[in-house]
């Protein structure tokens, strides 16, 4: 058995059961061993711009760096055009910066320009276009807020760098989505 770590870049939103919107084409990123190039070589000839990386570990940061601003949106309930708020875009700029110092702890090359890079990138996204964790919060499933803040800053703590920005907002969305008649 061949287990491969993905990093998966497919903007799709559910808009009705069965109907999908999908924003742009995806993109797949595997190491760059043999296990990921024999795992590339199956999308060979179709839409999917699958990939194997050298430094996968950076690779997984920056998404994560990506993902974890997503928590502004699910929090406000506004859609990618909540970056063009000043405000909201120093908050996740904010949420990046700390993403950016434990990724760097953890082995990843991240330069300090992603902060303003992922609010650009979010700007320049369509207006209306909508993340995972705030689809979820939306249509009341279970949110990965574990994987996309608190993991950022559970190995913040491992490393002795501080996380208040994403903690303090885990916290608020946790408490968002609780049952109030629990």
């Amino acid at each position: 058995e061949r287990t491969v770590p993905v990093i998966i870049d497919l903007p799709v939103e559910r808009t009705a059961p069965g109907r999908i919107v999908q924003r742009r084409d995806g993109t797949i990123h595997v190491p760059g061993d043999a296990n990921g190039a024999d795992f590339v070589a199956l999308f060979a000839g179709t839409v999917i711009d699958a990939q194997t990386t050298p430094d996968f570990v950076t690779a997984a940061w920056r998404k994560l760096a990506i993902n974890c601003s997503g928590i502004v949106s699910a929090i406000t309930l506004r859609a990618a055009e909540v970056a063009n708020d000043e405000g909201a875009a120093e908050v996740m700029r904010g949420l990046v910066r700390e993403c950016i110092l434990v990724g760097r702890a953890e082995g990843a090359t991240l330069p300090d320009s992603l902060a303003d890079k992922v609010v650009e990138w979010t700007r320049r996204a369509h207006p209306q276009s909508v993340n995972s964790l705030q689809a979820d919060r939306m249509a009341g499933r279970r949110m990965e807020i574990d994987a996309r803040n608190w993991v950022i800053v559970r190995l913040g703590a491992k490393h002795g760098i501080a996380t208040p920005l994403n903690a303090a907002l885990a916290a608020l969305l946790e408490a968002s989505a609780a049952d109030p008649a629990v």
